[in-house]
């Protein structure tokens, strides 16, 4: 049980999933300062993107801190003809959570399909955000692709 609780720390204690929160120094503002902050390499952080298609559905896509979201492959994986981030304005509307702090459990909407990068499975433990910029949760990869249901594709350039 942790001493924080954001709605991403709740989904994973009502789960009965393990983890450990790793509390930051500093408010991280990009991928490496987050991996440093956390004692983690940037392979192991995970990034939880919020993308939208042209008919408004939105929906998430987790790569690895050292790679790169390829909306071309994701809307082929989705089954779309394109795809663009999500304006920054709908992402604590869609996510319940600001902007460099979206964690991909204990969104605000329930509706939103998330697509894993096969990347992410290389690695046996990742770091997500705990849904704050001053806080990451390090759990099993495994634990966190069945947290989430997400489906597993190849999405990074």
């Amino acid at each position: 049980m942790s001493k924080i609780r954001t709605h991403a720390i709740r989904a994973l204690d009502e789960l009965g999933i393990g983890y450990q929160v790793l509390m930051q120094e500093h408010k991280a503002t990009n991928v490496e300062e987050a991996a440093a902050e956390r004692g983690v390499p940037s392979h192991q952080v995970v990034k939880t993107l919020l993308v939208r298609a042209p008919d408004r559905h939105y929906y998430i896509a987790l790569v690895r801190g050292d790679q790169r979201l390829s909306l071309k492959k994701l809307a082929r994986a989705i089954g779309v003809k394109t795809l663009d981030m999500a304006p920054e304005k709908d992402v604590p509307r869609i996510t319940g959570y600001r902007i460099g702090a979206v964690a991909p459990l204990g969104l605000r909407r329930q509706d939103v399909p998330i697509y894993v990068d096969h990347w992410i499975l290389e690695e046996p433990r990742v770091s997500i955000s705990a849904g704050r910029h001053d806080a990451g949760l390090e759990l099993d990869t495994q634990d966190l692709v069945r947290a989430v249901h997400g489906e597993v594709a190849d999405i990074t350039e």
